[in-house]
């Protein structure tokens, strides 16, 4: 094959932010780290918390195809940790909310069978969100420079918005086992050791 000529290659397309407020459908995919529940979870650099690592791609509209990144802590060592897991536990609420059609205010017995879930049925789950967009924060050791603004889950779309429709769901593939499932090259969820609360914790 002769040498490319990149002279004439054109300049790279520019990578514009989805606008906040933007509504979508999302799928949940869940990138497994080897670790806690079905090997589902990453630990932190830090090791003092685990976390379920969450891509979200968008399914219909103009952005359909691009992805928004949400780590979510499922347990950690420190109060703030565990208080932002409650905060997730609740988010994880409203995803089952709009993925299953339950009014918020629903309470009844067939609600209660809606809710419940394993960690590993939110990967390949539908639901609706509203799409943010989140100021890029400072990068340490820099001063005065900034990580780039990026694209958040700034709520999800609950049978209780005006934004709301109910969501078809995809039909759970059967082929490969679970498609959740850590790759045989992670770690088996027993080979990480219980995260410790660090002694400043204490």
């Amino acid at each position: 094959m002769p040498a490319y000529d990149y002279s004439v290659a054109p300049p790279p397309r520019g990578f514009e932010l989805i606008p906040h407020g933007t509504i979508a459908t999302v799928v949940l995919h869940i990138r497994p780290g080897g670790v806690g529940e079905d090997g589902l979870l990453k630990r932190s650099q830090e090791g003092d918390c685990d976390m379920l690592d969450i891509e979200y791609v968008i399914v219909d509209g103009p952005y359909a195809r691009r992805k928004v990144w949400q780590y979510q802590i499922i347990n950690g060592t420190t109060d703030g940790q565990n208080d932002m897991a409650e905060t997730y536990r609740g988010l994880r609420k409203q995803i089952l909310q709009s993925a299953r059609n339950i009014m918020p205010s629903d309470t009844s017995p067939q609600a209660r069978v809606a809710y419940l879930a394993d960690l590993k049925d939110f990967d390949g789950l539908m639901c609706m969100v509203k799409i943010g967009i989140e100021k890029g924060k400072p990068i340490k050791d820099r001063p005065g420079e900034n990580y780039d603004d990026k694209n958040i889950i700034a709520a999800v779309i609950t049978p209780d918005k005006k934004e709301y429709r109910p969501v078809e769901q995809s039909p759970p593939f059967n082929g490969g086992g679970s498609g959740a499932a850590a790759p045989p090259s992670s770690a088996p969820p027993s080979a990480a050791p219980p995260i410790e609360r660090p002694k400043w914790a204490s």
